[in-house]
Parts: structure tokens; sequence; C-alpha cells
């Protein structure tokens, strides 16, 4: 028998439009490029899910148990840091502020 599924990257998206926002938006919040969180839905990128999950009301492991152990950690390999790229924006948007 298998353990739970994650959520088909549909039922994400029409989550977050129901809780009053797109993924694209909630990336431009957060500092990501907007194809970034779409990345996410597809490939497991742990800073991205934990976005989603606190916008939804959710632990990402309730989302995407097949990423995380049984304690909430991320199975190992994982992304775990944004890119030099993305350090690089959030920087300068905070130094914009």
């Amino acid at each position: 028998m298998s353990g739970p599924q994650d959520w088909h990257r549909e039922q994400i998206k029409a989550a977050v439009r129901m809780n009053g926002t797109t993924l694209s938006a909630l990336a431009k919040q957060a500092g990501y490029e907007p194809s970034s969180f779409y990345w996410a839905l597809r490939r497991p990128w742990p800073a991205i899910e934990q976005i989603i999950a606190i916008h939804l009301g959710r632990r990402p492991q309730d989302i995407w148990p097949s990423r995380y152990d049984r304690r909430g950690i991320p199975h190992a390999g994982r992304r775990q840091k944004p890119s030099a790229h993305t350090a690089e924006r959030h920087r300068q948007k905070a130094e914009a502020v």
C-alpha cells in the first residue's frame, strides 16, 4: 500500500488562486522570478515549497509528502538555498527600499 500522494500541480495552483493570488504574484512578492514557482511544482525546491505552503496554511510535507521525511525535513540532495542570482536580486531589492 502506498503512502500519501503529493498534491497535483493543478490542485496547488487552484488552491493558491482560491486564496486570492497567483503563483506569479507570490513569486514576485518573495523576490523570485515568476517561473521559479512553476518549476517548484515539477521538481523539489524547499524554499519555494515553504512559501506556497505558508500561503495555503499548510506544511510543505502535507502538500509534497514524497519530498519530505516524517519529521518534515527535505530529502537529501535537494536545493536548499536560492541561487546566487536570486540572492543578488534580494540584496538589490532591499537596498532600493
